[in-house]
């Protein structure tokens, strides 16, 4: 387990793990081991994931960087709506996550905190 550390917001201003907003179809890899005591070999994280300033309807999926999107999302909503989900993700073999947004267009905001890891 981990303190609960704030890993990503794309509220905040542009960088590695701030913003732009997630784009609509589109893929966003982020590298968070190294980050709130997640280690570089950690295979996994167990975060709390949440959705807010979405301008459609849609989901987020989560899965390790440099990899196929997956059919099943981590975290649906409405436009507009906030929302939050637990789950663990894995991690690229170099602590990649990636984030793709499937609605049909437009953004949406995604905020990670995490709360444990896995080797």
């Amino acid at each position: 387990t981990l303190t609960p550390c704030r890993v990503l917001d794309t509220r905040n201003a542009a960088g590695p793990l701030g913003g732009p907003a997630l784009v609509a179809l589109a893929d966003r890899t982020f590298v968070v081991a190294g980050t709130c005591g997640i280690p570089a070999d950690a295979k996994a994280i167990s975060l709390n994931i949440a959705v807010t300033g979405s301008t459609n309807a849609g989901n987020i999926r989560l899965h390790p960087g440099g990899t196929a999107v997956p059919l099943v999302s981590a975290i649906n909503y409405k436009a507009g709506q906030t929302r939050s989900n637990n789950a663990v993700i894995p991690l690229s073999a170099l602590g990649q996550l990636a984030a793709y947004l499937d609605q049909a267009g437009g953004t949406a905001h995604l905020i990670l905190d995490v709360n444990g890891y896995f080797k």
